[in-house]
């Protein structure tokens, strides 16, 4: 899965875990956020991307 695919399922896992008025029926739940968390950090440290690059660099190339 590419970066893009993990932020998008990320953002999905993080909109529905908020939906937790829904009960477990299995008692055990997948914590689907941390788990792309951490394959995005993986990633990122793999690719050798900075987590916030525009932050580390100084002012934004963005003109407006």
């Amino acid at each position: 899965m590419d970066l893009n695919q993990l932020l998008y399922h990320h953002q999905v896992a993080l909109m529905r875990s908020e939906d937790s008025y829904t009960p477990v029926a299995s008692g055990s739940r997948f914590d689907m956020v941390s788990y792309y968390e951490r394959r995005i950090a993986r990633l990122r440290r793999d690719m050798g991307v900075k987590q916030f690059p525009a932050l580390l660099s100084g002012p934004s190339p963005v003109a407006l």
